[in-house]
Formats: structure tokens, C-alpha cells, sequence
């Protein structure tokens, strides 16, 4: 009896193994969409410095899709420009609720199944008080879109939750 149940065991793990390895491979590497902005206030640039993490395969989607064409990320100028317009569109920090300063985007690095996009926004003197934040990241591909943003001013670190309907934020400093 317990040789059946060691060896009902090994197969699946076995199973489970099976799927880790393929699931990358299927279309469904992974069932969650979240992602991560890293931000912090540069007083000597008088700018936020953002380091963004979403899946490389949501971000083709999103592009694709408001592109009305395949878009595969690669490290051409076209795509970096597609890039920077969709971040500009949908990520902002701002003293004032809905005034969006002209990001400028750094580059992007790619890591496994994720990239990371580095920009930053011009923010002027040290904000005090309130920020406000929009992080509409991927919310029109994903009904479940969730969007973490770590912001640094000060020393001070503050973070908030955006998701699909709730994309804008207030931070207190």
C-alpha cells in the first residue's frame, strides 16, 4: 500500500515538473498580471528616476494591439519609440492631478520573462504634501491587471495598488 502511494507521489511531482518545464513554452507562462514601478525623486536632476517591470509577452500584446500590427521587442529605435509613447500615455507622476510632464525614456533591459523599462519624469523642486500617480499599465489587455508603485521622496517611501477602474492615486509625503 505504501509503494502505491510513493509511486501515485513521484507521478505527480513528475506531472508537475513536466508543467513547469513546458509552461513557458504553452501561451500561458503565467496566470497572474502584475506589475512593479520602482520610482525615486532625484534632487540633484530634480526628476523621478522609474525602473518598470512587466512580462515582455504582456507588453508585446498591449503594443500589438494599439498598434493594430505585431510588435515584438527588439532594441530598435521604432520599438523604443512605441515604447516610450505607450509608458507616456499610461504612467505618470505629478504634483498636480492629471498634468503629465514629457517623460524621457532611458532604454530597456530584458530578464527572462519580464523587462524592465527605465524613464524619468521631470518633477521640478522637491514635492512636498501630495503626489499624484497614475499607473495604467496593461489594465485594457487585462481585467486583472494589478500595478505596484514604490515612490521615494526624501527618504520618505510610500506605495500604492492601481488596478483596472482604479488606476490613480494620491500619495501622501
Amino acid at each position: 500500500m505504501r509503494t502505491r502511494r510513493k509511486k501515485g507521489l513521484l507521478i505527480a511531482i513528475g506531472g508537475i515538473l513536466l508543467l513547469a518545464i513546458l509552461a513557458p513554452f504553452t501561451g500561458w507562462a503565467h496566470d497572474f498580471h502584475t506589475s512593479i514601478t520602482d520610482a525615486r525623486y532625484n534632487p540633484k536632476t530634480q526628476a523621478y528616476e522609474l525602473s518598470v517591470r512587466v512580462f515582455a509577452d504582456d507588453l508585446e500584446e498591449a503594443l500589438s494591439r494599439r498598434h493594430k500590427t505585431t510588435i515584438r521587442l527588439d532594441r530598435s529605435e521604432r520599438v523604443n519609440k512605441l515604447i516610450a509613447e505607450y509608458l507616456q500615455t499610461h504612467l505618470a507622476i505629478s504634483t498636480t492631478r492629471g498634468i503629465r510632464a514629457t517623460q524621457k525614456f532611458i532604454g530597456a533591459q530584458e530578464e527572462a520573462d519580464a523587462i524592465w523599462l527605465y524613464l524619468e519624469i521631470p518633477a521640478g523642486k522637491l514635492p512636498s504634501g501630495q503626489v499624484w500617480v497614475q499607473n495604467a499599465l496593461l489594465v485594457e489587455i487585462f481585467d486583472d491587471q494589478t500595478n505596484i508603485l514604490n515612490l521615494e521622496v526624501a527618504g520618505k517611501k510610500r506605495s500604492v495598488l492601481c488596478r483596472t477602474g482604479d488606476t490613480q492615486q494620491v500619495i501622501q509625503l
